[in-house]
């Protein structure tokens, strides 16, 4: 456990909401069980509200959030409209 009553209420309810997801459930399916259902850990408190947000994100990144995936090895982080002028092949150009 945390020093954080909030975040240990937050990581708490998630374990519930998440106990009875199947081991192939998928990234949808987590943030589904997880959406909207943080009133009872967090109490309507910004702190409350902080920790459930927190949480919830590292949940959700153990089970496939497209947010956190890292680019893959030689793939540019950027989309193409990003440009950096003055960096020689920053728009993953040569």
């Amino acid at each position: 456990m945390s020093d954080s009553r909030w975040r240990d209420h937050a990581q708490r309810l998630i374990a519930k909401l998440t106990a009875d997801l199947p081991e192939t459930a998928t990234y949808a399916e987590h943030r589904k069980a997880l959406w909207g259902k943080g009133l009872p850990a967090h109490q309507g408190t910004a702190w409350g509200r902080r920790m459930w947000g927190q949480e919830c994100r590292k949940h959700l990144a153990r089970h496939g959030d497209p947010r956190c995936q890292a680019p893959r090895p030689g793939e540019f982080p950027f989309r193409d409209h990003v440009h950096f002028p003055f960096r020689e092949g920053g728009n993953g150009e040569g």
